[in-house]
């Protein structure tokens, strides 16, 4: 009688364990998870060591757009060690990129970025002058010291299927909780 009991509750804890661990994959997969920034590439916006809360939902169900932090897969030779970074959409499919007199330009329009570090934008690799392919995203770092960001200028543009998710919101430190813009 006490076996069946027991029993009973070795079953019942690892039907909840089990349960635990689906749901959990389910949102990572689907939902949202926590990133770590690693790098200064978006200083002032994002610190090395900040922890986010990235959503997966907008490249499901809505779209990604101009002026969203995303966390984007990054080709390999440039990655030294790291598969994924956070970096802000400055165009999107079938908008024209231009990086001319440190100054970013999408359709013509030159952009008013209150969000940079390092003053001017130089084009700094063969992708600063482009229309954007259909079904990508280019991406830069806030942070546009010479050096401090590997971005789209250098690796050109991210297709929307690398993308890991929307930052959202930092969590780390407590002391700049709060959305990200």
């Amino acid at each position: 009688m006490k076996n069946d009991v027991v029993k009973k509750e070795i079953i019942d804890w690892l039907v909840h364990i089990a349960l635990a661990i689906v749901i959990t994959l389910f949102i990572i997969n689907y939902i949202g998870q926590f990133t770590i920034v690693q790098g200064n590439s978006m200083l002032p916006t994002l610190k090395d060591k900040n922890i986010l809360i990235i959503e997966k939902l907008t490249q499901r169900f809505g779209s990604i757009k101009q002026g969203d932090i995303v966390v984007v897969k990054i080709p390999d030779l440039l990655g030294r060690g790291k598969t994924y970074a956070v970096k802000r959409v400055i165009a999107t499919g079938g908008q024209k990129i231009e990086i001319k007199n440190g100054n970013v330009f999408v359709d013509g329009e030159k952009l008013d970025e209150h969000y940079i570090s390092g003053g001017d934008t130089f084009a700094t690799g063969p992708f600063s002058d482009m229309v954007v392919p259909e079904n990508c995203i280019y991406v830069l770092g806030d942070n546009r010291m010479p050096g401090a960001s590997k971005d789209s200028r250098i690796f050109g543009p991210v297709d929307k299927n690398t993308i890991a998710g929307r930052a959202i919101f930092r969590i780390f430190p407590l002391k700049e909780l709060g959305l990200l813009k």
